[in-house]
C-alpha cells in the first residue's frame, strides 16, 4: 500500500521591510515576480533585492508575502477623530490599501448625520493631503440607515504614494456654491499609527 503525502509550502513572510518598501502584498495563485513588478511600477531587480526572504524569484507560492513600494506599512487603518463638537456616535476610519488597478487607494467610512446639521451643505467629501504631492478628494455616499454610514474610495495616481504625515479629513460640502465647511473628522497617517486591520 502506497501512502501519498501532500507537501504544502509554508508562506514566506519577511520579518521587516526596507524603508521605501513598507507595503505588503500577499501572493495569489498565478502571480509572478514580473507581474507584481509591473503592478507596482517597479523594476523586477528592485523587487527581488527588497525581498531577500524569497531566494528564487522564479518560484513564488500563494500566501508568500512580498515587500512592495510604500512609505507607510499598508494595508492599514487609522481612526478619524472629531475636530469640532459633533453629534454623539460620529466617528470614522480611513483604510489604506492597494488600488484595483495598481498603486494605492484610501477608503473613508464614517457615521455622520445629514450634512445640513452643519449648515448649508448637501454632501461630504473625503480628502487626503500628501506632503510634497498635494491633495486628492472624492464625495462620500450614504447608506440608508439613520444616521447613515458615508463612504468613498480615492484611487491615487500610480506616481503618487501615501507618505508619513499625510492628513485625511472629512468635511461638509455644498455642491451648488462649491463651498466647503470646516473639517469634522481628521487623522494623520504615520508609520506607527496606521495599524494593520486585516
Amino acid at each position: 500500500m502506497e501512502v501519498a503525502f501532500m507537501f504544502r509550502q509554508q508562506p514566506r513572510v519577511p520579518q521587516s521591510c526596507p524603508p521605501a518598501f513598507l507595503g505588503r502584498y500577499t501572493v495569489l495563485p498565478g502571480d509572478t515576480f514580473f507581474m507584481i513588478a509591473q503592478m507596482f511600477r517597479v523594476r523586477i531587480e528592485a523587487l527581488a533585492v527588497n525581498n531577500p526572504h524569497i531566494q528564487n524569484p522564479n518560484l513564488l507560492f500563494p500566501g508568500d508575502v512580498l515587500c512592495v513600494p510604500g512609505f507607510i506599512p499598508y494595508p492599514c487603518c487609522t481612526t478619524l477623530r472629531p475636530r469640532i463638537r459633533v453629534p454623539f456616535g460620529t466617528s470614522g476610519v480611513a483604510y489604506v490599501n492597494f488600488a484595483p488597478r495598481g498603486g494605492q487607494s484610501i477608503s473613508f467610512m464614517a457615521t455622520l448625520p445629514q450634512p445640513t446639521v452643519f449648515g448649508n451643505f448637501d454632501m461630504y467629501t473625503g480628502d487626503i493631503f500628501i506632503p510634497g504631492i498635494g491633495g486628492f478628494s472624492n464625495h462620500l455616499f450614504p447608506t440608508p440607515e439613520d444616521p447613515p454610514t458615508w463612504s468613498t474610495r480615492i484611487d491615487l495616481p500610480t506616481v503618487a504614494s501615501i507618505m508619513p504625515n499625510s492628513t485625511v479629513i472629512i468635511r461638509p460640502f455644498n455642491s451648488l456654491t462649491r463651498v466647503y465647511g470646516v473639517p469634522l473628522l481628521d487623522g494623520i497617517i504615520h508609520k506607527i499609527n496606521c495599524q494593520s486591520c486585516m
